[in-house]
């Protein structure tokens, strides 16, 4: 029982350290261009979009957390950063044909329509790719590893929907006319960023 539960603890700890302090957007700007274009896009849903590199970021970080021991047994270890890009890219290829078979034959065409931009652009964005780049070479365990790339999706949707509802504040007369659109965006994105460094500072490195 003790074990057990000494397991969630580790795998909540994670969890929560990649939703706040280690956020994938306000600490480390993971995936803002993804965002950004996806604010003025209305054929991406945020929650789906979310949603896709929720279950994209596991499955990527679960085929390399298996696939790099075999890479450095075959004895190229030395070749690990050149490598382990391209492992990524192929297990987010991967785990995009997966997902997108089972959306065809799940869901209707009208709602395979309206998933297909926000899978697609889940599909491999600087979140996943940074986040299980970091994972691995932490050394994390295969259960830390979910727990981070989960807590690093929930945190990018909070991040998300906080961008979301900024951006929808914003838009008022009273902002300069050089500002407007995307600069104050940046500037409301940067004090989010600032809230949270301050929050968190030092004490967690990963």
């Amino acid at each position: 029982m003790n074990d057990i539960l000494k397991i969630l603890v580790e795998f909540f700890a994670y969890s929560l350290i990649a939703i706040g302090a280690q956020n994938a957007i306000f600490t480390r700007a993971l995936g803002l261009s993804s965002g950004m274009r996806m604010l003025n896009d209305p054929r991406k849903n945020t929650l789906y979009f979310c949603g896709a590199l929720t279950v994209f970021q596991l499955m990527t970080s679960i085929i390399v957390y298996f696939v790099m021991p075999l890479v450095t047994a075959a004895g190229f270890a030395h070749l690990r950063r050149f490598v382990l890009p391209t492992v990524i890219v192929m297990a987010c290829t991967v785990s995009y044909v997966i997902v997108i078979g089972l959306l065809s034959v799940i869901v209707s065409k009208e709602r395979f329509k309206e998933l297909l931009q926000s899978v697609t652009s889940a599909s491999i964005t600087g979140t996943i790719v940074g986040t299980v780049l970091l994972t691995n070479y932490q050394g994390m365990t295969l259960l830390q590893s979910i727990g981070f790339g989960l807590g690093s999706s929930v945190g990018y949707l909070f991040a998300m929907l906080l961008i979301t509802e900024g951006d929808r504040k914003i838009a008022h007369d009273r902002v300069p006319e050089s500002l407007r659109g995307l600069p104050i965006t940046l500037v409301y994105i940067s004090v989010l960023a600032l809230a949270v460094y301050g929050l968190t500072g030092h004490a967690i490195a990963l």
